[in-house]
């Protein structure tokens, strides 16, 4: 009996002590959006005394919480996205949970890629329209993220495309299904470990709406990279989804809005390709608890 307290006192220790150490990752990607913004402004001060302008603008209009200016906020997600890939990108390297030498040739065999592709395209797609359904009866929960939203629009295609199509998503997978997923599976089981992970991954993005969307997103991120073993599905999976908002967004923007069968074809398009996704990751993963 006493052995059995001091089992689960030892077990406690672990599981504050892994908490804490991913919490400090997390805490890590905030400072790293700090030091970006500082490398970005020093930037524009060092280009030129006429950007000083600018600079000053966009200060004024970050002290009336306004988006500021697009290509601006999305190159500091740049930089602080390439800082912090580094840093976790290390981190995953060494984790004592990477499988070495790795069967790549399995994880990345042509089922685990054709459900890639069902489930981003149709996560994206279904989630895109069900929150396009929504924004029309509740436009006013939508303000905040059409603000981020526009960021992007507004901002140069050249970084916007780099950040949001590939650095961005290759970035957050290192942090969060990458470091973070790790440092919790140490000590929690998968589904917890994943649910935790997800929890941040919603927090991280500071938006209800995004972080919703980013928690649900962060689950079947973190489900890919547990049944492939790989940090490269889920980062397939995150560009596939980022590549076909953009897309959708870029096609429909010229529209007031969608009509309603327009809507509801899209969205059972999403259902069915990311059902079926779905249904190929939750096999692998009862095959791989069998094993």
């Amino acid at each position: 009996m006493g052995q059995k307290i001091e089992e689960e006192k030892n077990w406690r220790i672990v599981r504050n002590r892994v908490c804490i150490r991913a919490l400090l990752i997390f805490l890590g990607i905030i400072l790293m959006q700090v030091l970006a913004y500082m490398l970005c402004i020093a930037g524009i001060m060092f280009y030129g005394v006429a950007a000083k302008q600018q600079t000053a603008d966009l200060f004024g209009n970050l002290a009336k919480a306004d988006v500021g200016n697009g290509t601006f906020i999305v190159a500091i997600s740049l930089v602080s996205a390439v800082l912090s890939g580094i840093w976790c990108g290390i981190l995953y390297w060494k984790s004592d949970w990477r499988e070495r030498p790795f069967d790549y040739h399995a994880a990345l065999s042509w089922k685990n890629v054709l459900a890639a592709f069902a489930t981003g395209i149709g996560f994206c797609l279904f989630l895109q329209m069900a929150l396009t359904g929504i924004a029309e009866l509740v436009p006013e929960a939508f303000g905040s993220y059409n603000q981020i939203m526009g960021s992007l629009t507004d901002s140069s295609i050249v970084i916007t495309v780099l950040y949001v199509l590939l650095i961005g998503p290759v970035a957050e997978e290192l942090i969060f299904r990458g470091a973070i997923l790790d440092r919790f599976y140490l000590a929690f089981p998968f589904w917890v470990a994943n649910l935790l992970q997800a929890l941040l991954f919603g927090v991280y993005h500071m938006n209800l709406i995004q972080g919703l969307y980013a928690f649900c997103l962060g689950m079947v991120l973190g489900l890919t990279r547990h049944v492939s073993g790989s940090i490269l599905v889920p980062a397939f999976i995150h560009i596939l989804f980022n590549m076909t908002s953009y897309l959708t967004g870029y096609i429909f923007s010229e529209e007031d809005s969608l009509q309603a069968w327009t809507l509801l074809v899209f969205l059972c398009i999403g259902f069915a390709l990311l059902f079926g996704g779905l249904r190929h990751w939750w096999r692998g993963f009862k095959k791989k608890a069998v094993n």
